[in-house]
Parts: structure tokens; sequence; C-alpha cells
């Protein structure tokens, strides 16, 4: 394949990264040469690492997530260390995930020859903010969240709602969903509920992702108090990890695992996926979360309250039951115990994988290169004109 260009991306986390892996890989395959500049906040990974075609640098500054605005400092040495690998090796494409990179990306660029910038908004800082930060606070962020995407050559999101919120601001996008491919071979259900320690006749609801205040995790921790015959198992980290372990160290049908570089296991145990935003939290409306696309991949039926792209996806297709309060949550598990109830929902996610697949994100992100460096190259003409 042509040489097309070199690209890095500025990941604020340690790599690997699931989502930050496929988008390298999709502009690996499409003739780019790929560099990962993470952040290291053990400092204990290595400098540098190889991962296929792609080559990966992190930056070892020592630090915690849930820092807070205090978290700039640290941001400040990373950005020094990334400016040394960037002038060692400029790019002609700086692809930074979510908003600190692109801010760190735009302050950076005018000291290595002034690359491209592409804008990976995985999040919508303001709204999932909201409730964390004073309102000024709040307002700052919104500010920047509009004036330094504008900034950006391109902006990438991983849903219609997304792009949506970002056009009503004036920022045009292009979807690149956070989708996963169905796997070739799953995982035996048999098999990871004997790892698990699931029976095989128990109804088990799995949740795997972040443990921040604003997911909804208490209502399904509530439901497996009410019934102690079914199982949940939770995956995760974040700020709710001590009421999750003192509900698992108190109940035997609920199991916490931490956090798990490939839920894949757990899918596969499961037989259905819970999802759920507190309602009232401003980013309920906007959400595009992970356990959605896998329960596209794996066809397991999705429990939820239709928020952002699962409300989006359930009125185009049966993908589960919806619920708002506890009451109705225990009647959509109800429903789903029923094989055929849930034979429905499993046929329809099944409908989806084609188009709500990495190889179909893939496709779209190449083509947004493809599209970004023809337009820089008719304007490199018309400048040297």
């Amino acid at each position: 394949m042509a040489e097309v260009g070199r690209v890095d991306i500025l990941f604020g986390l340690a790599y690997p990264d699931a989502r930050v892996r496929r988008a390298a890989l999709a502009l690996a395959d499409a003739g780019w040469h790929v560099r990962v500049l993470a952040w290291d906040r053990s400092g204990r990974l290595p400098r540098r690492a190889v991962d296929g075609e792609i080559r990966v640098e992190h930056a070892r500054v020592r630090s915690r997530d849930a820092r807070g605005w205090t978290q700039t400092a640290f941001l400040a040495r990373v950005a020094s260390r990334h400016l040394a690998a960037l002038r060692r090796d400029p790019p002609d494409v700086i692809h930074a995930v979510d908003l600190p990179m692109l801010a760190m990306a735009l302050m950076l660029r005018p000291w290595v020859g002034r690359p491209r910038i592409v804008y990976d908004a995985f999040e919508i800082y303001e709204l999932m903010q909201a409730e964390r930060y004073p309102r000024w606070v709040v307002n700052l962020i919104g500010a920047l969240e509009r004036w330094l995407p504008a900034r950006a050559d391109l902006v990438v999101v991983p849903g219609e709602g997304r792009a949506t919120w970002f056009g009503a601001h004036g920022i045009r996008s292009v979807v690149v969903g956070n989708w996963v491919n169905a796997p070739e071979s799953p995982p035996d259900r048999g098999a990871a509920r004997r790892d698990l320690g699931i029976e095989e006749d128990a109804f088990c609801i799995a949740y795997a992702g972040g443990l921040e205040p604003e997911r909804d995790v208490a209502t399904l921790l509530d439901h497996a108090r009410r019934k102690p015959r079914d199982v949940v198992i939770v995956a995760g980290r974040g700020e709710q990890e001590p009421l999750v372990r003192a509900v698992a160290d108190e109940h035997a049908n609920v199991t916490f695992l931490e956090w798990l570089p490939d839920p894949s296991p757990i899918y596969a145990a499961a037989d259905c996926i819970y999802y759920a935003l507190h309602d009232q939290h401003p980013y309920a409306k906007h959400a595009a979360p992970n356990n959605l696309y896998f329960a596209i991949a794996f066809a397991r039926p999705l429990i939820h309250r239709g928020q952002g792209e699962i409300g989006i996806l359930a009125s185009m297709a049966d993908i589960g039951e919806s619920f708002t309060d506890d009451d109705s949550l225990t009647r959509a598990i109800e429903r789903l115990r029923t094989p055929s109830r849930r034979s429905a929902a499993e046929a329809g996610l099944r409908g989806l994988q084609a188009s709500y697949s990495a190889r179909h994100a893939a496709d779209e992100l190449r083509l947004a290169y493809a599209r970004l460096v023809g337009k820089s190259h008719r304007r490199d003409q018309n400048a040297s004109r």
C-alpha cells in the first residue's frame, strides 16, 4: 500500500486502549505510519514499545485519575515529554483523543511544523463534568469545547447524537462509531460461566464500564438485593468501586471483577447487558456507551433507559427492554427471562451487526482522513500559485 504520511495519536491514558488501538490499526491499514504518544500515570510501563505496525511512546509522569483542575500541572509535564518526541520526529497529522489532548495538540503545533489536527471527541466534557465542578468552571469548559474544536482540521465523534450536539454549536463533524466486530469465535458460554462460577440455569445480568457517579449502577445492585437468584456481574473502575465491592461482599449473587481490558467472557456468560445513567444528569441525552456496541456484537439484549445513542437504535430495531424505575426494571428483566422474548431481541441486534461494526467504523475513519489529505493538498496547491 502506498505511504500516505505520519500520524501521531495523542492519548491521555496508557496504551493499549481498545478504542485507540482500533483507530490506529485502521490508519495503519490505510498506509499511514502511526505512533501513539500516551501517558503512563503508573510510571511502570516501557517508554517505547511496538504493537504490530504501531509505534508506542509513553510519557512516564506519575499521577492518578480524578485530580480535577490540579491535573493541569501533570499535563504540562506530559506535554513537555511529547514535545521532545514530536520535534524529534514531526508528524503530518496529530490525532488528539479528547479535549485535554486537543488543547495540548494546538499548543504544541507551532513548534512541530504545523501539522494538521484531528480531534477525536470521545466525550462532551461540559455535560460530563456538569455536576462535578462549580458552574463557572463548567461554563469555562463549555467555552473551550466550542473554541478549541473549531480550530481542528477534522472533528470525529462516536455517534449521530454527538454530531448533532457539535453541529448545534457550529462545529462540523464526522461519525466514526466506537463499534465492535461480532466475534468470529466467541467465548464458549458454558466455559465462561464455569470460569465465573455461574450456574448454567442462572439468569445473569452484566455491566462493564466506568463507575463514575453519573452511572446508575445502584439500581442494578438494588435489583440483585431484591432478586437473590439473579446473578449480577460488574466490571469497571471509578468512584463507585467501594459501593460495588461492599454489595459484592455482602451478597453472593453479585460479583465485582474490577477493570477488565477484555470483557468478552462476561458478555459470553451473560443473558443480558445493563446500561443506564441517572436520568437527570445532563450527559444522559448524549450517551454513546460501549455497552450498547458490545450488546450488538455479542447479540445480548440490552436493559436500558433509552438514553442518547441507545434511544436512536431502539427506535430502529429490537435491542432489548427499557425501564424507568425499580418496578419497571423488574418487569423488563422478567420479560427477558422468557427465551422467546430474548431470542427476538438477539435477532434484532444481529441485524445491526453489519452496520455497527469496527470494520465499518474503520472505513469511515479512513475516508475522513482521505478527504482531509485531499483538502490539504488542494489548499497547498492554491497557496503555491
